[in-house]
């Protein structure tokens, strides 16, 4: 007997190309080749939809009422409760109007999508991206949504799973790295390729206070001072909410008296273009960032990485076996670290050859697309 094709439903909540919207597509395909019927809705327009449709998934626009941190008030609570239940509503309509089978947010800050699988008698499965900070009574709420409205919680490293566990049942979470593709061929890290004029020192993130970008301009100031050659690009445009956050950054830089020296890209497509005239890549982020895989970008690219010893960046750089690894509270000790990192170029060509060897064993496509089949093909089993 032939088995009916089974339906997803993708939620996400935003429509950009940065590392979460990544592994959404690298979801959406998993589940096409497997002969899914794959459906996606995203909370505005953008680069993403596109893409989405074309990979051959239907893909439509909703306020998902997306919940962050900031609407921890009365206030946001209210515009939230509005938007969430218009929301509900909607997914509800749409599970039944094409009769889905389960429900996939790829984050914690769609709870509309747990709500709705609950009402149409679905499973929900969450991919989690996010390390909760700053405010517990959020952190509290979005644990205990994802225990009671998710049947299983995926999360992207170790450092995720340890903020969220305490929160989810047994054997609820699971840790799956995300794929990382790359080239067969060994690295070798080209010395030669740099301009001997200036060492450019790259960042690449949403402009957003925890990535770290203030740091960065601190480090940088004292870079500077140890080498005058030293000049910094700065890639990614503003989180939705933090507009006013890269006129601050730009003022910082204006009182430094580093106009010249640090460039702010926006947000661009030809990363690897940027980072092929980088010497080397700085990820600065003050908090525990989940899983960058923007080091995966630069380890691709084969330049050096930097990282402040927090969260994700330590398992992608194998606890500094892989890269450099820095204090999130030290921009002196940091910039005389990173000059003496990058003038060491033996040590920069052996991290660069084990960062490719690690990638390739413990961040494999392989692993990520079975990984995800079977946790899909699992919980919908148990239905």
């Amino acid at each position: 007997m032939k088995q009916s094709t089974k339906r997803v439903l993708l939620l996400h909540s935003s429509n950009d190309m940065y590392g979460a919207s990544r592994i959404v597509l690298q979801v959406i395909d998993v589940l096409i080749k497997a002969n899914y019927e794959v459906h996606v809705i995203l909370p505005y327009k953008g680069v993403l939809n596109k893409i989405i449709t074309e990979k051959g998934a239907s893909c439509s626009i909703y306020n998902l009422g997306v919940f962050r941190k900031k609407y921890m008030n009365l206030k946001g609570l209210l515009n939230r409760f509005v938007k969430i239940k218009k929301a509900k509503n909607h997914i509800v309509n749409y599970i039944n109007n094409h009769r889905i089978d389960l429900l996939y947010t790829s984050t914690s800050v769609i709870i509309s999508g747990g709500l709705a699988a609950k009402k149409s008698g679905i499973p929900s499965i969450s991919h989690i991206h996010e390390i909760p900070t700053g405010n517990k009574v959020y952190e509290i709420f979005s644990g205990l949504f994802l225990r009671y409205f998710s049947k299983k919680v995926i999360v992207v490293s170790n450092s995720v799973a340890k903020h969220w566990n305490p929160y989810l049942k047994r054997n609820q979470l699971i840790r799956v790295y995300n794929g990382i593709v790359f080239p067969d061929k060994k690295a070798i890290y080209n010395a030669e390729k740099k301009n001997i004029q200036n060492i450019t020192v790259t960042s690449i993130a949403r402009l957003i206070p925890y990535k770290g970008h203030k740091y960065f301009i601190d480090v940088a100031k004292e870079l500077f001072k140890i080498n005058k050659q030293y000049q910094f690009l700065i890639v990614g445009d503003t989180f939705p909410g933090y507009e006013s956050y890269e006129n601050e950054l730009k003022v910082l830089v204006s009182e430094s008296d580093l106009n010249h020296k640090i460039q702010f890209l926006g947000y661009r497509t030809d990363i690897e273009a940027i980072l092929d005239k980088s010497d080397l890549f700085f990820h600065p982020s003050i908090l525990p960032d989940p899983l960058p895989t923007v080091l995966f970008e630069a380890i691709k690219m084969k330049v050096p990485a930097v990282a402040t010893k927090l969260g994700g960046s330590v398992e992608i750089l194998d606890n500094g076996n892989c890269g450099l690894l820095v204090p999130h509270n030290d921009a002196k000790k940091v910039a005389g670290l990173i000059n003496d990192y990058f003038e060491d170029e033996k040590l920069k060509t052996v991290n660069i050859e084990k960062a490719i060897e690690h990638t390739n064993k413990h961040f494999s496509p392989t692993h990520f697309n079975n990984n995800i089949l079977d946790i899909f093909k699992i919980t919908l089993a148990q239905t």
